[in-house]
């Protein structure tokens, strides 16, 4: 789903509380080290009789390469920002929830009062005939609520985005 209006009404906040960060390619690369390091281990320290932790640490070593490496292109090809929390340092947490086309009225009420206990509260659904959209800073001081539903084979936005500062 594409929830670049969440982003850049995040973006516009004022004092740069939120920008547009690359994610780092730090963990992409520590996971291929540490694949090598399994493989390293497996030719170096394991005996030829332990053919089972050898197996073990072979297809272990060579997956994490293999997912390090793919992450890792894809961080260094892609252009994509996710929204980064200044004041916390941390980048901010994206969930989404389904809910009935009934409990949109009740979402709106809650989303608009910034009350998240009575958004935990509304029964949530299996069908995302209304998806509730939502970037949270790690400490909590901001949350950014975007409501969608499906319109002609893409998902819309209902309304505006609503942004609640947290104290």
């Amino acid at each position: 789903m594409n929830t670049f209006e969440i982003c850049e009404a995040l973006y516009a906040l004022p004092g740069g509380v939120v920008e547009a960060r690359r994610r780092p390619i730090i963990k992409p690369i520590a996971t291929i080290l540490i694949g090598i390091v399994l493989l390293v281990i497996n030719f170096v320290a394991i005996d030829s009789s332990m053919e089972v932790l050898s197996m073990l640490l072979l297809v272990l070593g060579v997956g994490l390469m293999i997912y390090g490496i793919i992450v890792a292109v894809m961080r260094c090809g892609s252009e994509e920002n996710v929204p980064y929390h200044t004041p916390s340092k941390s980048y901010m947490r994206y969930s989404e929830r389904f809910y009935d086309r009934s409990q949109l009225g009740k979402l709106q009420s809650a989303i608009e009062s910034g009350d998240k206990s009575a958004i935990d509260s509304i029964p949530t659904s299996n069908i995302s005939a209304i998806i509730l959209a939502c970037y949270r800073s790690a400490n909590g001081s901001i949350v950014a609520y975007g409501l969608y539903h499906y319109v002609d084979m893409e998902y819309c936005l209902i309304g505006d985005v609503t942004i609640k500062e947290m104290s």
